[in-house]
């Protein structure tokens, strides 16, 4: 019933709303949950996505080599210097300028931020004192990355924030709890997903009360949202 409500909501805002997704890194590990956010980006049902730079970092690399961390995405199998793959990755596109500039030099046609600068869908993303380059285009100021991801928060419709804890509770701390669309209020309406426990809840105990927490596996999530609401 959670599944179809949110599809519901989706459909609703896709024509009516602002849709922020926040991902971790996780969403590009496996080859079909990649797919199914490029597809879902693809059809209209994202008007803005913050990550960090891993996220980036590794779905440009599996555009490139079909890894994550050196790991094949769909077999799994560790690729022998393969850790080397993200860091080549990121000298790519720090010498092409920008991502955006990298994707249409190299005419990178599939993953999430190709399917981003297609769709000229804007992106925030975050960085923090441990990113490996990082990225061209990471925000590395804190107070600015805050900045940029408030001016979409102060939008949204609906938030779904899948496996990234901290960028998750970020984002619900700078969200409303509704909006006013043509006079009428509307809940903005905020989901979590992760297969912890522990992460889905921890929005919830730091004040937002109105979030909807989905214990599951972010793969699984995708491919079935990606199912429900593209070709029907």
């Amino acid at each position: 019933r959670d599944y179809d409500r949110l599809y519901d909501i989706l459909r609703h805002d896709r024509q009516f709303g602002h849709i922020v997704w926040v991902l971790g890194p996780a969403c590009v590990f496996d080859y079909d949950s990649r797919k199914a956010m490029e597809r879902l980006i693809d059809n209209g049902y994202c008007n803005v996505m913050f990550a960090g730079n891993a996220l980036a970092t590794h779905d440009l690399e599996a555009s490139l080599y079909n890894t994550g961390l050196g790991q094949d995405i769909y077999t799994k199998k560790l690729i022998k210097n393969g850790h080397y793959n993200h860091i080549h990755t990121i000298n790519l596109v720090r010498k092409a300028g920008s991502i955006s500039n990298y994707v249409k030099e190299n005419n990178v046609n599939n993953g999430i931020m190709s399917s981003l600068v297609r769709n000229s869908v804007p992106f925030v993303l975050a960085g923090s004192i441990r990113d490996d380059g990082p990225l061209p285009g990471v925000i590395s100021d804190v107070y600015k990355a805050q900045d940029a991801m408030r001016s979409h928060t102060s939008k949204a419709t609906t938030v779904i924030a899948l496996a990234t804890q901290l960028h998750t509770i970020a984002t619900g701390n700078m969200t409303p709890s509704y909006q006013v669309v043509n006079g009428v209020v509307r809940p903005v309406f905020f989901y979590v997903v992760d297969i912890s426990e522990f992460a889905v809840n921890k929005l919830r105990d730091r004040g937002s009360l109105s979030v909807t927490g989905i214990v599951t596996n972010i793969q699984d999530f995708l491919v079935n949202a990606e199912r429900n609401l593209v070709d029907e």
